[in-house]
């Protein structure tokens, strides 16, 4: 009786966000003017708002005006003060809780999460939970664990009277209570700060329950499937397909890295499909949710955010052009900017996507503003490089694991330089030379610069494809 409650109560909520949602995507760039002005609104007495005189700022315009496009070492000396206890410099109050994300050229990073930052993560969280829950059923999905993979949800003191952790632990800590009955692993593992320990306790307790949902990385989600089947395994249980041992398990929610090169074998580790659902909750803000079966990750409008897109041509410009959701064209790449409850002010995050519909905005992830490959004039972003391994696993029968890709450069021995593949199968392809041969073919039908540089015996060298035994990528 209480889950049937719980189901209705749930319906009724998810379909009163979807009026609200319709609402909004009706004139997206109205709702992005308001939260603009009000997130000047309520900074305007910060030490950056007295700076960028805030309460002179009547539009977008005089926004883009104002405050230039900053990123993370721009923050920093005012983040390194809040540390220390001073208030209301980019936020008002003093910020009590941080996250620990990486960075490509500042190194471990730490990103305030105010109370209206940590209550627009929330929101995306629970719209990620409506939607999995209308997608297999609410009942369904509420009779039984729902096991999230995260970071520890244990916090250490940094600064003065300040705290760090990871985002997933800090939201993990704060669940409302239809959904903290039914975590998994619960507070007592997810606290262990060791990720080996916790990774095992998760997959020892996951082998044992009756699982309704997996969320998280989908590398890591493999791990713990493998350490999973390697319990069934030592019980004398079959170990695969996985999903005998959670016959109630419906739905993946899943973010982080793109799914596509992990997709086969999942599924093979599963035994049959689930619902998935991408969400992208970077550190710095919940950007976008799976709200369509068609695919793309639909631009959340109403969590606090304010979003600016700039063509990544544009990146390292003095001035680069800031469009916002009224003005962005399909198909082009952009680098996202976000200004948040966080008081990040025009903040680079680092992440670049091209919008792929309207009505709503979806888009796909396409990388990062500074991981590609450019040893040699190639100019390969990861987008291209997931493409290229998907289909060559797709036509030579593999299953990969886990991977990267670098250049290999010139040396005495070898005149020319080249891409080096470091790709670990769960099924190693028919022909490992034309897994190679299809990488390459893939990557010139994908890329010009790339195509210009293998062609003749004077560019690159075709790609080398080194296999890594099991395991060994995450040691």
């Amino acid at each position: 009786m209480i889950l049937r409650a719980a189901g209705w109560l749930l319906r009724a909520y998810a379909r009163e966000r979807c009026r609200r949602l319709e609402q909004v995507w009706r004139d997206p760039a109205a709702v992005q003017e308001r939260t603009l002005l009000w997130l000047l609104a309520t900074a305007r007495s910060t030490v950056f708002g007295r700076a960028h005189e805030f309460d002179r700022i009547r539009s977008v315009a005089d926004y883009q005006r104002q405050v230039p496009v900053q990123d993370y070492l721009d923050f920093r000396p005012l983040w390194e003060r809040a540390l220390a206890g001073v208030p209301d410099l980019t936020w008002p109050g003093e910020t009590r809780y941080w996250v620990n994300t990486s960075g490509t050229t500042a190194g471990e990073k730490l990103i305030p999460v105010t109370s209206e930052a940590l209550a627009s993560h929330r929101k995306g969280g629970w719209d990620a939970f409506l939607l999995a829950a209308d997608r297999v059923g609410a009942d369904r999905l509420l009779g039984g664990p729902m096991l999230f993979l995260g970071g520890s949800s244990g916090l250490k003191p940094v600064g003065r009277g300040c705290l760090v952790g990871d985002l997933s632990g800090l939201v993990v800590r704060r669940l409302p209570p239809v959904i903290r009955r039914r975590y998994s692993p619960g507070p007592a593992i997810a606290a262990i700060p060791d990720w080996e320990r916790r990774l095992a306790a998760t997959a020892a307790l996951a082998s044992r329950q009756d699982l309704r949902l997996l969320g998280g990385m989908p590398s890591w989600i493999l791990i713990l499937l493998e350490r999973v089947a390697r319990l069934r395994e030592a019980a004398g249980l079959p170990i695969r397909p996985l999903g005998e041992c959670w016959p109630n398990l419906e739905a993946f929610v899943h973010g982080g890295v793109a799914f596509a090169p992990y997709r086969r074998l999942f599924e093979e580790r599963i035994g049959r499909p689930l619902h998935c659902l991408e969400v992208y909750p970077a550190s710095e803000g919940f950007v976008a949710v799976q709200t369509e079966v068609a695919g793309g990750l639909t631009l959340m409008l109403d969590y606090g955010i304010f979003y600016e897109f700039i063509p990544v041509e544009d990146l390292g410009r003095e001035r680069p052009r800031r469009h916002t959701v009224a003005d962005l064209e399909l198909g082009r790449p952009y680098a996202i900017v976000l200004t948040t409850p966080a008081g990040l002010w025009s903040y680079l995050l680092g992440d670049t996507v091209r919008f792929i519909a309207r009505d709503p905005l979806r888009l796909e992830i396409t990388g990062r503003v500074r991981h590609f490959v450019n040893a040699f004039g190639e100019n390969v972003i990861v987008e291209e490089v997931e493409r290229a391994l998907v289909e060559a696993a797709q036509r030579t029968g593999a299953e990969v694991v886990e991977f990267t890709m670098a250049p290999r450069y010139p040396t005495a021995a070898e005149s020319r330089g080249g891409h080096d593949w470091v790709v670990e199968f769960g099924v190693a392809p028919r022909d490992q030379e034309a897994f190679a041969q299809i990488l390459d073919e893939t990557l010139q039908g994908l890329n010009p610069d790339y195509r210009i540089k293998r062609s003749g015996e004077v560019g690159m060298t075709g790609p080398r494809v080194i296999e890594m035994p099991a395991s060994r990528i995450h040691r």
